[in-house]
């Protein structure tokens, strides 16, 4: 691995340690970057699987999620999709940036795939690969006008049934006006980088992962007058639960839960803070929808 005048010196590594090949990639990449002269630390629940007296220098130090977010420059995400979301929530707002290597399945957030994931060190740390920032979506929950809790994700916040196909019953305002008595499997709020996961799947928009906008996405309404909204990025969604919704929750990422009850209200935007995400620029948005979603067309069925 060649690299030049690195600006990242401080690495951190973040792994799905029930993917097949995350310990064995960790490993390589940590005795690469300690032969630059960089210090690196493991996510603790990779170092735990990694106890293997074969890579001591992979086990040498690590560290909790977020105080490893806080410490590197740069955070290598070894995984899918799920995995770079992690990384993104622990990293935003602060000034690492994220590097996802595909171990998984999809892998539509990662930048590049694992038999790259030296040379894409390579050129990230060089300065080949730029950095883009990414806004996420802000998370606040009120029960009886005091803040139960507040959150963020990269992809999506969804008020959706904690189980089964059950409706919600909710109140939405939008856009400065009260939009009315909404009855649905659930609500997704979708930052642009997010466009393309659960609200793609429900009926939204794409949207190009550099507009500032969000998307606020119906799931199975029980309407035919619920369609999606693309707001702007000062633009607020405030979800209030009705009664009959005894068993809600709020899902960020769908990987943080968390319970409401009737009379909540969920308000739901852009966040302030934004994540620092390295770029492959030769894997444009639009390869991605075309080889990781099937967005496809040909001149043969326009004839």
């Amino acid at each position: 691995m060649s690299v030049r005048r690195p600006w990242a010196r401080r690495i951190g590594i973040l792994g799905h340690t029930r993917r097949p090949g995350v310990r064995r990639a960790a490993a390589r990449l940590a005795a690469a970057l300690t032969r630059r002269g960089c210090v690196v630390r493991i996510a603790q629940d990779l170092a735990r699987d990694m106890e293997d007296p074969r890579h001591p220098q992979a086990t040498r130090a690590h560290q909790a999620l977020q105080p490893l977010a806080r410490w590197c420059d740069l955070l290598i995400a070894l995984g899918g999709d799920g995995t770079a979301l992690r990384g993104a929530r622990a990293l935003a707002g602060r000034r690492g940036a994220l590097l996802a290597i595909n171990l998984g399945g999809l892998g539509f957030l990662t930048v590049a795939e694992e038999r790259e994931a030296l040379p894409a060190l390579a050129a990230a740390m060089s300065g080949e690969w730029p950095i883009a920032r990414r806004r996420l979506v802000g998370a606040v929950v009120r029960r009886k006008e005091r803040l139960l809790h507040r959150g963020r994700a990269l992809n999506d916040a969804v008020v959706k049934a904690a189980g089964g196909y059950a409706a919600v019953h909710m109140r939405m305002a939008a856009l400065g006006h009260d939009l009315g008595h909404l009855v649905a499997d659930g609500i997704v709020c979708a930052s642009a980088s997010g466009s393309t996961a659960y609200s793609l799947s429900a009926g939204g928009p794409v949207l190009a992962p550099d507009v500032d906008a969000f998307v606020v996405t119906p799931v199975s309404a029980h309407t035919l007058g619920s369609r999606p909204l693309v707001l702007s990025p000062l633009g607020v969604v405030r979800i209030r639960v009705l009664g009959g919704s005894d068993h809600a929750m709020l899902l960020l990422d769908g990987q943080e839960g968390v319970g409401l009850a009737p009379g909540d209200e969920v308000s739901l935007g852009l966040s302030r803070a934004t994540v620092r995400v390295i770029q492959n620029p030769g894997r444009s948005f639009g390869q991605a929808l075309q080889e990781k979603l099937g967005w496809q067309g040909s001149e043969r069925r326009s004839l």
